[in-house]
C-alpha cells in the first residue's frame, strides 16, 4: 500500500513539474518575437531543404535495397527449384522402382 502512495506522489510531482516547465517555456517565447519574420522564414526554408534532401537520400537507399531484395528473392527461388529437382532425382536413384 505504501508503494502505491509513493507512486501516486511521484506522478503528482511529475505533473507539477511539467506544468511548471510549460509556463517557463511560455515566458521565453517573447524573446523570439524580436527575430524578424524573414529570418524565421529563411531558417524554415533551410530546414525544409535539408529535410527534403534527407528524404530523397532515404528514398534512393530504399529503392536500392528493394532491388537487392528482389534479386535475392529471384536467386532464392532458383535455388529452391534446383533443390526440388535434386530431391526428385535422388528419389529416383534411391528408389528406382517408381
Amino acid at each position: 500500500m505504501m508503494l502505491v502512495w509513493g507512486f501516486i506522489i511521484l506522478l503528482t510531482l511529475a505533473v507539477i513539474f511539467l506544468i511548471w516547465l510549460q509556463f517557463n517555456q511560455n515566458d521565453d517565447s517573447g524573446v523570439m518575437e524580436g527575430v524578424p519574420v524573414e529570418e524565421k522564414v529563411a531558417h524554415l526554408e533551410e530546414n525544409l531543404k535539408k529535410t527534403l534532401e534527407i528524404m530523397q537520400d532515404l528514398a534512393k537507399k530504399m529503392h536500392v535495397q528493394q532491388e537487392m531484395l528482389d534479386q535475392t528473392t529471384a536467386k532464392l527461388q532458383q535455388v529452391e527449384l534446383q533443390n526440388t529437382e535434386l530431391v526428385s532425382l535422388l528419389t529416383k536413384v534411391v528408389d528406382p522402382q517408381k
